[in-house]
């Protein structure tokens, strides 16, 4: 009985003592397989550099001159079409007034032989022809003495001078200004009737009176 005990008593020993040794060995392996994983340090924030007071200055300053630079060009372009504009109203305005100036006839003034006195019977038409010229003011007016073909063509060039004289003096008599007025002498270069008879030579002793800008 005595043995029996001893006995039991020795396999609890054992046992206990083969338990504990599993246990550590468990735990031995355990450890050794296990590997902590590796926690990565997050990558510092990188922060835009302030610009220096300078650069800052700088770059505004540019930008300021570029906005100038932009705006002095837009009123370039601006001063440039309306100098157009006004260029090409100019010009239909002188186109109009040209095409306006072909369509007026004043009266010629008409004279006797070798006179350049102005005759009673052309009063009248000379006065219709101040009457225009003073409701035109922005116009100048151009007194073209002719003559007939009879005399030499230094003496008709002459005449023709006086006969243009004239008829700038009766329209200064009447309010027209003599800044307004031109005079030149064809003589016997431009007949209005091309025939070598009194009526033709009546009709080519006259001053025209043309109206230019």
């Amino acid at each position: 009985m005595k043995d029996i005990r001893f006995l039991l008593i020795g396999l609890l020993i054992l046992a206990v003592g083969f338990g504990i040794g599993c246990a550590k060995k468990t735990i031995r392996s355990d450890s050794a397989g296990y590997t902590p994983s590796r926690v990565e340090p997050r990558p510092a924030e990188t922060k835009p550099e302030a610009a220096a007071p300078d650069q800052t200055a700088a770059l505004e300053k540019d930008k300021k001159l570029s906005e100038e630079s932009l705006r002095e060009e837009s009123l370039r372009e601006k001063a440039l079409r309306e100098k157009a504009l006004q260029d090409e109203a100019a010009r239909k305005e002188a186109a109009a007034r040209e095409a306006a100036l072909k369509t007026v006839k004043l009266e010629p003034v008409f004279f006797d032989f070798d006179q350049w006195s102005i005759r009673e019977d052309q009063k009248e038409l000379m006065a219709r022809n101040s009457q225009w010229i003073k409701n035109n003011p922005s116009v100048k007016v151009r007194l073209e003495g002719h003559c007939d073909e009879r005399g030499t063509a230094e003496y008709n060039l002459a005449l023709g001078q006086k006969r243009a004289e004239g008829v700038k003096s009766f329209l200064e008599g009447l309010g027209i200004s003599s800044q307004r007025m031109i005079t030149v002498s064809y003589g016997e270069e431009r007949p209005l009737d091309p025939e070598h008879n009194e009526a033709a030579w009546a009709k080519n002793r006259r001053v025209d009176i043309v109206p230019v800008k």
